[in-house]
């Protein structure tokens, strides 16, 4: 399901009426049926939105399969939605979503009045899989006679939530979901009969038990969410938690949990010191339900979260920033912008590398795995593939905001991102020597780099990625014009860090380490009509692994990452001599990071202008 971030400002004109919240209202529902949504009473806190151009919309929200798996085996038997007037006769729907594309499973025509509307389906309904997205709506008709009076059909509820308010159709980048902002949740919800959930079920959603990388004695302050997808309000339970294969620790929860609803668990887990360096496990599980221990048939009641324990760390030589960009959206414009930026002032401390969406002009057919495993919107991004903790993807994307608060904030937001990621410990270094034969074409890159027992108990192999990278590459982009308030495409836009081949395998190439250090080099050809003074080799360490998935993706964060541009490589090629002797000040790497002189580095030093091979 192709879900797309457009801001309402840039495509429609959102007008809104707020009124005062509703009391809640009898819902006309049975007792086994149940509501599921965003929204799940009868307020109402926006009241006659519009999109302000006269046609038929389809309307919806989205519940991902974390949202719907409590509800394994219920089914869907009707829809509940408001609308600000009498809208007529028209379509509801429930679509099935398999990731990429949107199956009709109801489809029934019911006149809609003002206030909140209870459709029942005709026949079973939908059985809910647990596994699947649900997209579920009705077609808005909006009237020339609702644009001239500035008074739309819509109604919505609260603060904007992520899958609360989608409009689906063609609007500039292709058939799919666009989010909608202005109005807060859409007021639409599922009916649900229950019959078939037990009396007393607490199902685990989420365990955010902080950063990846951890050290002895350091206090775990773990956040658990959860929710009651039982049949009967519950009035305590149990929780637990273990570390690795440790004795269980148990609390007594007396807090009430009406069915349906969520709740929440704070605890403290203290790391032994003695805790060896690697990966550890934390386990979260519910041991009782009003004192009945859950039966066999239970799911979803044990939740894990897997950490690293380190003692040693090394500086990172660059943070390492991997855009999934797209020459179609007019939001790659506007983050391109804020990154060239950045590229400029945080040059030494940051490389950046932009993977073109696959079935565009600049796509690598290599880099296409990054783009289904990461990319869930266009244009999107990571710091060091790494994932952070409480978020849903291990990607970000600001695209709700790229047009409203301009290059410089933008620039901001994420430069104190890659200061946090750059900042984080590092178990392997990374340099990169190399040179290039502009007569041949031929490119020779040497990565070197010492390695930490850490690495080896974390990761396990590790891999090296080199990445050749172009910048001023001429190519078109859609943008959007202010003046004119249209998108429009710049045949002659100029990309700057964009892949364009890989000299290793792209997930990496497997490392051999000897004696805590290791070296491999790789050698390409140059295609002809790339600009070799504008190529940049980008070197990545991670995990070495043979296909990455799903299932291993948060194991795949970069461990270090550098860059050396070929120009560079013409100027280092005259080394001084080679030193032995501690650091000195105003000393740093090919990279330009400054080094410590109390530390310890292997490479290639420039210093005073001179370069100079440390050992």
């Amino acid at each position: 399901m192709n879900m797309k971030r457009v801001l309402s400002l840039l495509l429609l004109a959102m007008t809104t009426v707020a009124v005062m919240g509703q009391p809640l209202q009898a819902q006309g529902l049975s007792d086994n049926q149940r509501l599921l949504g965003y929204t799940l009473t009868d307020d109402i806190d926006v009241n006659g939105a519009a999109f302000g151009e006269a046609g038929t919309y389809t309307v919806g929200a989205v519940l991902t399969p974390q949202m719907l798996a409590p509800y394994e085996g219920c089914r869907v038997v009707g829809l509940r939605m408001a609308a600000a007037m009498t809208l007529g006769r028209t379509r509801t729907f429930l679509y099935r979503s398999d990731g990429s594309s949107l199956t009709a499973a109801i489809e029934q025509k019911q006149r809609l009045y003002e206030g909140w509307n209870n459709v029942f389906f005709n026949g079973d309904g939908y059985l809910i899989q647990g596994n699947e997205s649900l997209f579920f709506g009705f077609d808005y008709v909006e009237t020339a006679d609702m644009v001239s009076a500035d008074q739309g059909g819509l109604c919505g509820v609260g603060v904007e939530t992520d899958g609360a308010f989608y409009l689906y159709g063609d609007y500039g980048q292709g058939e799919g979901l666009y989010s909608i902002s202005g109005v807060g949740c859409l007021c639409v919800q599922l009916i649900v009969d229950v019959s078939s959930l037990p009396a007393f079920d607490i199902d685990l959603m989420d365990l955010d038990a902080g950063f990846k990388y951890k050290q002895p004695g350091e206090n775990i302050e773990a956040l658990l969410t959860f929710i009651n997808v039982g049949r009967m309000n519950v009035g305590h339970y149990q929780m637990g938690y273990q570390l690795d294969n440790e004795a269980p620790v148990c609390q007594e929860i007396t807090d009430s949990l009406a069915e349906g609803r969520m709740g929440s668990w704070l605890f403290d887990c203290k790391l032994p010191d003695d805790i060896a360096i690697g990966m550890h496990q934390l386990k979260v599980f519910v041991a009782a339900v009003e004192d009945e221990p859950l039966t066999e048939t239970s799911k979803n009641d044990t939740i894990t979260v897997n950490f690293a324990i380190y003692r040693q760390s090394l500086q990172r030589e660059k943070a390492y920033l991997e855009v999934y960009t797209d020459q179609t959206s007019p939001y790659s414009a506007f983050l391109n912008d804020a990154l060239n930026q950045l590229a400029s002032a945080m040059a030494n401390q940051l490389t950046i590398v932009n993977v073109h969406r696959p079935g565009t002009a600049l796509a690598v057919s290599d880099a296409a795995y990054l783009h289904q495993l990461y990319a869930y919107v266009w244009p999107s991004f990571t710091m060091n593939r790494s994932y952070f903790p409480g978020e849903e993807h291990v990607a970000y994307d600001m695209n709700d905001y790229l047009a409203v608060i301009g290059t410089d904030m933008t620039a901001a937001i994420i430069g104190d991102m890659v200061a946090q990621d750059y900042y984080s410990p590092a178990f392997a270094g990374l340099e990169l020597t190399g040179s290039f034969d502009a007569a041949t074409r031929q490119l020779t890159v040497t990565a070197t780099g010492e390695v930490l027992p850490e690495a080896e108990a974390i990761y396990g192999d590790l891999a090296l990625t080199l990445i050749l990278a172009e910048d001023r590459v001429k190519s078109p982009q859609s943008v959007y014009n202010p003046k004119t308030q249209r998108i429009t495409t710049n045949s002659n836009y100029l990309h700057n860090q964009v892949l364009r081949s890989y000299l290793t395998a792209p997930t990496g190439s497997s490392l051999t380490i000897d004696n805590n250090r290791f070296t491999a080099t790789f050698t390409t050809t140059v295609d002809a009509s790339w600009q070799a003074d504008k190529l940049t080799v980008v070197g990545l360490l991670s995990k070495y692994a043979d296909t990455v998935t799903e299932e291993n993706l948060r194991d795949m964060d970069v461990v270090n990452a550098t860059s050396l541009s070929l120009n560079e490589m013409e100027e280092t090629q005259h080394i001084e001599s080679t030193l032995v002797t501690p650091i000195q000040e105003h000393s740093y790497t090919v990279g330009g990071r400054h080094l410590n002189t109390n530390g310890r580095h292997h490479g290639l030093v420039i210093r005073d202008g001179k370069k100079f091979m440390m050992k």
